[in-house]
């Protein structure tokens, strides 16, 4: 049996999943829990040291795995269905207010910001830079299978900040980290020994923590911005890439360019503590509804 997690109606699981936020998640299909002899999708991802599986029906996401009160409370937090003030039909109502969001959220509803572990999305996203999901997702597995503790056949935690930080640049090249590996490593170090202190940038004001990030090496303005919004709980950061700015370009500026400082001018007065969450949908509005 599947396990309805409450809070959950008004998640889209798949549309959350592939937003960009995460990228250990993969889509299996296999016989329904809910409804036997018809096919579900099934989402498989490694949440801290758990394997888990989700799956989604009319009523909310279901959890198949692993199934104790623990794993429940972890995965709704992780969903960001807790505290209430995240879920995402109350941010989505707010949002609302602005004209043009108004008229983009019919085709992006139910996305919400993942709660991630803050030392796993810094790499990930100093990984992502100048590159594409499918090999993020490449590189990301190789660090965990290398160097992570196994949880199941194939599939292994993310690696420790000291495992990392101690591990060959030979052993980091072969997980195709390119030239971001130095990167990797020097980011590994600097939290393995204290010198960057996730936590406390988490409880710092969303200008502070920025300013701290980017003097990390191999982190510019969008890789802090996601790193700030998807692993440090400020809501208020906006990440901007050429999707982003595609969409505030079209939709704000009647499509005259804008410089990326004037843009995130633009978003912090526009949608103040909710300019991350502003940021997902008009993301996702422009991979499907704004191609060149």
């Amino acid at each position: 049996m599947a396990t309805l997690l409450p809070n959950t109606a008004g998640v889209d699981l798949r549309r959350t999943l592939e937003s960009g936020q995460a990228f250990r998640w993969r889509w299996d299909h296999l016989g329904s829990p809910v409804s036997p002899g018809s096919a579900a999708q099934v989402a498989v991802g490694v949440v801290g040291r758990r394997v888990v599986r989700l799956t989604q029906d009319g009523r909310g996401i279901r959890l198949l795995s692993p199934d104790t009160p623990e794993a429940r409370d972890a995965i709704r937090r992780y969903l960001g269905v807790v505290p209430r003030d995240t879920h995402p039909r109350r941010v989505e109502m707010t949002l609302a207010a602005d004209v043009v969001l108004a008229r983009v959220l019919p085709h992006t509803a139910g996305i919400s910001l993942l709660a991630q572990d803050p030392w796993e999305v810094l790499i990930s996203f100093i990984v992502s830079q100048n590159n594409n999901i499918p090999k993020i997702m490449r590189s990301i597995g190789g660090l965990a299978r290398t160097l992570g503790e196994p949880l199941e056949t194939g599939v292994s935690a993310f690696p420790t900040p000291e495992r990392l930080a101690a591990a060959y640049m030979r052993t980091l090249a072969a997980c195709s980290l390119g030239y971001r590996a130095p990167y990797v490593r020097t980011a590994a170090r600097l939290v393995a020994d204290g010198r960057l202190d996730l936590a406390a940038l988490a409880r710092m004001d969303h200008g502070t923590a920025r300013e701290a990030l980017l003097e990390v090496p191999g982190i510019g303005e969008k890789v802090g911005d996601c790193v700030l919004l998807f692993g440090l709980g400020h809501h208020a950061a906006f990440p901007i890439d050429v999707w982003v700015r595609r969409a505030v370009e079209r939709l704000y500026f009647k499509g005259r360019t804008r410089r990326l400082r004037d843009i995130q001018a633009f978003a912090q007065e526009r949608f103040g503590p909710l300019a991350g969450y502003a940021q997902q949908h008009l993301f996702a509005y422009a991979r499907t509804r704004l191609r060149s």
